[in-house]
């Protein structure tokens, strides 16, 4: 999917959405997203149940559970956590909030971030 530019002076900088992603556990960067280098708090919307784990690796039984199409938060310090689809590979969409700087302390300022 191609980025979405949204108002800059808005809270949410940018949205990215990826299909037959996290059939096994893996970070969102892991996993072929792009985290802006100024992101703060990401929200993500899955298509499928999936679980996360913060600092673990998830299982289809193991983390903090989602249902499918409902949102869940990473916070700044959890944007390295992994995400894995209880049935398989899911589709998610996520939107990136304006914040200080990427939890990881990587990335790059490409776009009018």
């Amino acid at each position: 999917m191609a980025d979405s530019m949204l108002a800059v002076n808005g809270p949410i900088i940018a949205l990215e959405q990826k299909a037959d992603k996290f059939a096994t556990a893996k970070t969102l960067a892991g996993d072929g997203f792009t985290i802006p280098e100024n992101a703060g708090e990401i929200w993500c919307y899955p298509s499928d149940a999936c679980h996360w784990h913060p600092t673990g690796t998830p299982t289809s039984t193991f983390g903090h559970k989602v249902r499918a199409n409902e949102m869940f938060l990473l916070k700044t310090n959890q944007q390295a956590a992994k995400i894995i689809g209880d049935a398989g590979a899911i589709t998610l969409t996520v939107a990136y909030m304006k914040g200080a700087r990427r939890g990881d302390g990587k990335g790059g300022m490409t776009r009018p971030y």
